[in-house]
């Protein structure tokens, strides 16, 4: 499975399952972290999912400042969504949760912890808006384009 496919996986998870309203996918925001796939039910519930096709990959993630330092990241829950049997439930990250995706369908492994509040509100929230800002800017610009053309 690419990493495509899991992202698209990922979309379909968060639009499906979990009924998030508004998803967004691979944007490039400026904010420390650029999540493969980011979902909102409503502006206090957010999911986002980091896809990994190896595990080399999945250990390379952990060392980013925003990886080390739990506040500075996106997601009310967070989630890795691999291959199954890539990773084990004792290698995660504290509070994050595990999906694993199979052909007709993606089990959740181990779910992910709620993340307090507080670290929500003091960076969290400020990186989901900037990741929010830039799928809106994007869409803005191919409206145009379309009207343009």
């Amino acid at each position: 499975m690419t990493h495509d496919e899991l992202v698209a996986r990922a979309v379909r998870w968060l639009r499906g399952t979990q009924r998030c309203s508004v998803v967004v996918s691979e944007t490039v925001s400026g904010a420390f972290e650029e999540p493969d796939a980011i979902g909102w039910r409503n502006v206090f519930h957010s999911i986002l999912v980091e896809c990994k096709t190896s595990r080399a990959d999945f250990f390379a993630e952990m060392k980013p400042k925003h990886r080390r330092m739990p506040m500075m990241g996106m997601g009310k829950w967070r989630y890795y969504m691999t291959p199954p049997g890539l990773l084990r439930v004792e290698e995660l990250p504290t509070e994050w949760g595990l999906l694993e995706v199979h052909e007709k369908y993606v089990r959740v492994k181990h779910k992910a912890t709620a993340r307090a509040e507080e670290i929500m509100e003091s960076y969290g929230r400020y990186m989901e808006r900037q990741q929010l800002f830039s799928a809106l800017r994007i869409l803005q610009k191919q409206v145009r384009d379309a009207a343009a053309s």
